[in-house]
């Protein structure tokens, strides 16, 4: 499978972001006459060059945009964070993920929501650590009074969110698959601590320790809870296992991992979950649809995220609801069965139907 060039975005005079496009020189006259564009944001030491397996499992319907964030290949440097916690940084981030939006719209002609059919437009899809954009541009719309100075927050231009009308006309939904509990502000879980404690403070690491450590938790499998369920040595390979050797080469960052566990929602734990409830559960409910993916053999740290967000929307596998109480709540969850963290390698087609279903389940 050949992986996409990666091609260049001039998001600011000093800030350029390499990104993939699924329909990079398709012809106009070639493109459906509406189609929703789906644009991925990776997580902690991969670029978008991962996302390749996924390609040829989504539809003609949907187009795939993925920008590489500062600090991955061909893209500008890392944002030098000054503030505990990187909240800095996360609000710097932010405020790329709008200007690629706002480029993706008027150099590439992606297409906003149409007002009548509400087809069209744009779904944002954060994977791992790229879900904490998701996050921070739920908990800004929903922010109800003033930041705390500790939080992502506080370091926002006094004039807003840059481009923010494209909420209204451009976004529809957005998905999260598989955030990590560092950004729900939740303890380590046993498999994260085994596997990290050794090269996080106070314990020292070199860069390259710590990613290889990263490397080999990210990608494991929680253990068979059922007879039924297919023993671990018996399932795909995963982590960088489960990338070809050609795409190893090309996504896999490992200079990228320490920075990308150096910015966060706010300094502390407690308002990072705080925050992220918040993105997530507001009082009269969420302003944009959401949607939750994630395997359900995935890793015990990402298991017990996506358990605490069905939490916070009253989702439980013995829960029973109407359909009229699920357009309601704006908020839906597919789970890919039998897989992890890295399902769109492993099971891409089980993963673009996820993707798919949502898009319909959440249409405005």
């Amino acid at each position: 499978m050949s992986t996409p060039d990666f091609l260049k975005a001039r998001i600011s005079d000093d800030v350029t972001l390499a990104y993939v496009d699924s329909w990079h020189g398709r012809a106009k006259e070639d493109m459906p006459e509406r189609y929703t564009t789906v644009v991925g944001l990776h997580g902690v030491g991969f670029n978008s060059a991962v996302w390749t397996p996924l390609l040829p499992a989504l539809p003609s319907s949907i187009r795939f945009l993925a920008y590489n964030q500062r600090s991955y290949a061909q893209s500008s440097p890392a944002f030098d964070a000054k503030q505990p916690g990187g909240t800095d940084a996360t609000a710097t981030y932010l405020c790329d993920l709008m200007e690629f939006l706002r480029f993706a719209v008027e150099e590439l002609g992606v297409q906003g929501v149409d007002e009548e059919t509400h087809e069209g437009g744009i779904v944002l899809l954060g994977w791992s650590k790229g879900t904490v954009l998701c996050f921070s541009l739920l908990s800004l719309i929903h922010l109800t009074s003033s930041p705390s100075p500790s939080s992502f927050l506080a370091h926002l231009s006094s004039s807003g969110l840059p481009h923010a009308s494209l909420l209204r006309t451009h976004i529809r939904s957005l998905f999260l698959f598989e955030p990590p509990g560092s950004a729900l502000g939740r303890p380590p879980t046993d498999d994260y601590t085994s596997a990290m404690k050794a090269v996080s403070p106070p314990n020292s690491s070199t860069p390259t320790e710590f990613a290889e450590a990263f490397a080999g938790w990210i990608g494991m499998y929680a253990p068979s809870a059922h007879a039924d369920e297919v023993a671990e040595e018996l399932l795909p390979a995963s982590g960088l296992d489960a990338l070809s050797p050609e795409l190893r080469q090309l996504a896999w960052e490992p200079a990228c991992v320490a920075h990308g566990f150096a910015w966060r929602l706010a300094e502390g734990a407690d308002e990072v979950q705080r925050l992220a409830e918040s993105a997530l559960k507001p009082t009269g409910g969420v302003a944009l649809p959401v949607g939750l993916i994630y395997g359900t053999r995935t890793n015990g740290y990402c298991l017990d995220a996506a358990k605490t967000v069905e939490g916070w929307w009253g989702i439980s596998d013995d829960a029973q609801e109407t359909g009229q109480e699920q357009a309601k709540r704006k908020t839906a969850v597919r789970k890919v069965p039998g897989t992890n963290h890295f399902a769109f390698i492993h099971e891409p087609e089980a993963f673009a139907k996820a993707v798919v279903e949502l898009v319909d389940e959440l249409s405005l």
